[in-house]
């Protein structure tokens, strides 16, 4: 049974905003204007329409310093950094728990009431990477091993041993590998 429902889009969502930055490692920020964040939230509109405003360009900074906060979170060494870490974004955002029935059923949300973008993705990813850190534990978060990648993920692999973001990854270090096994 699912009773919330942060366990999914909005952690889809808190991945997507912190791998949007792929700097050093490879590209540039994915959302460096107004036009780019736009199209970012495209994906995620049936979450904050109508409960957050639209993101304006004077948010850009205060998202990528979340987007450097969240990726922190799923980083963090153990469960007491990554609590704290998720407590100040919650805290940081305004979130508050309240019941709301604007889609007709009663649910949670934690983001406040007509917020700015900003504050409606902050208190709605650390809520999302809260509920995987509370029912599952800081061993589902993860960082990729690829020495050309920087994506974080959660793992929800049966063993928890789940080492890149994608199969891509995986299968070009394994090549990397081999490659250099083969050469010696």
């Amino acid at each position: 049974m699912d009773f919330t429902h942060y366990n999914t889009k909005p952690v889809d969502l808190a991945l997507a905003l912190v791998n949007t930055d792929q700097r050093p490692v490879g590209e540039d920020d994915e959302i460096n204007t107004l036009a780019s964040l736009k199209t970012f939230l495209d994906d995620y509109a049936g979450l904050w329409d109508g409960v957050a405003q639209p993101p304006k360009r004077q948010e850009l900074t205060a998202i990528h310093d979340l987007r450097d906060e969240l990726r922190a979170v799923i980083t963090s060494a153990d469960e007491q950094e990554a609590s704290e870490r998720l407590n100040i974004v919650l805290s940081h955002n305004g979130a508050s728990p309240r019941v709301s029935t604007h889609n007709g059923s009663p649910h949670l949300h934690f983001e406040p009431q007509d917020s700015t973008m900003t504050s409606w993705l902050g208190a709605t990813t650390a809520m999302g990477l809260a509920t995987v850190l509370v029912e599952h534990g800081i061993n589902r978060f993860g960082s990729c091993h690829s020495t050309t990648c920087q994506d974080v993920f959660v793992d929800i692999s049966r063993n928890r041993s789940r080492l890149h973001c994608s199969t891509q990854c995986s299968t070009r270090e394994a090549v990397i590998a081999h490659r250099i096994r083969n050469d010696t």
